[in-house]
C-alpha cells in the first residue's frame, strides 16, 4: 500500500510511504505466541538430521565410549554407592558390545550389547543384558559424553520408563553413574 505526501498539491515532490497492513505485523507475533505456548516437551525431543547425519553421530558416540572406563561415583535409588565398591568397578566398552570383568562390583550385566540414539536431547542408550540372571532385559537410560574423559549415564530398571534427566532421588529406581576413562586400549 502506497500513501502520497499531503504536501504533492503544493508543488512539493510525492514521496512514497510503504505502509505495513495490520495483518502483515500481526503474524509473525501470532506465529511466534503459538510456539511459546505450545505444549512441546524438550525432553528426549530428537535433533532434526538425515539418515547418514544420524548414522555418522552413532559412530562418534561409540568411538568415543569405546575403552577402560573406571566407575567415579554411582547413586542408586537416592543413596550413594560405598567408595571401595566403586572403586573395583571397572566397564569395558567396545563399540556396541559392554563387559564388566568378574571382579566388578556395581554392574548392569556381566555382557551385554547396547544402542544409543545421540540425536535425541538428552542422548538415550538402551542396554540388553546377553547373561546373568537378568538376561534379555533391557534396561532405558540416558547419557552424556561430558569430554573425551569423562561420561555420565542414567538408568531406570529393567523393563521400566527412560529417565528423563540425571537425577536418582530415593524411591526412583534409577542409577546414576559417573565414568572416567582409563584408556582406549580394551584389554580384558
Amino acid at each position: 500500500m502506497l500513501i502520497r505526501s499531503l504536501n504533492a498539491r503544493a508543488g512539493h515532490s510525492t514521496v512514497p510511504i510503504r505502509v505495513m497492513t495490520i495483518h502483515h505485523f500481526l503474524a509473525p507475533i501470532a506465529i511466534a505466541a503459538a510456539l511459546l505456548i505450545s505444549p512441546v516437551d524438550v525432553a528426549a525431543q530428537p535433533i532434526s538430521t538425515k539418515g547418514a547425519d544420524k548414522a555418522m553421530l552413532i559412530q562418534k558416540d561409540y568411538e568415543a565410549l569405546t575403552g577402560r572406563w573406571q566407575l567415579v561415583r554411582s547413586i542408586v535409588d537416592g543413596t550413594p554407592v560405598p567408595e571401595t565398591e566403586v572403586a573395583q568397578t571397572v566397564l569395558i566398552t567396545d563399540h556396541d558390545e559392554f563387559r564388566f570383568p568378574a571382579d566388578a562390583r556395581v554392574g548392569t550385566a556381566p555382557l551385554g550389547k547396547f544402542t544409543i540414539d545421540p540425536t535425541t536431547k538428552p542422548k538415550q542408550v538402551d542396554s540388553t543384558a546377553l547373561s546373568g540372571p537378568g538376561k534379555g532385559e533391557v534396561t532405558k537410560g540416558i547419557y552424556e559424553i561430558i569430554d573425551a574423559n569423562n561420561k555420565r549415564a542414567c538408568w531406570g530398571k529393567p523393563g521400566g520408563p527412560r529417565p528423563t534427566d540425571f537425577t536418582s532421588a530415593p524411591g526412583s529406581g534409577r542409577t546414576l553413574q559417573y565414568w572416567r576413562l582409563i584408556s582406549k586400549q580394551l584389554g580384558k
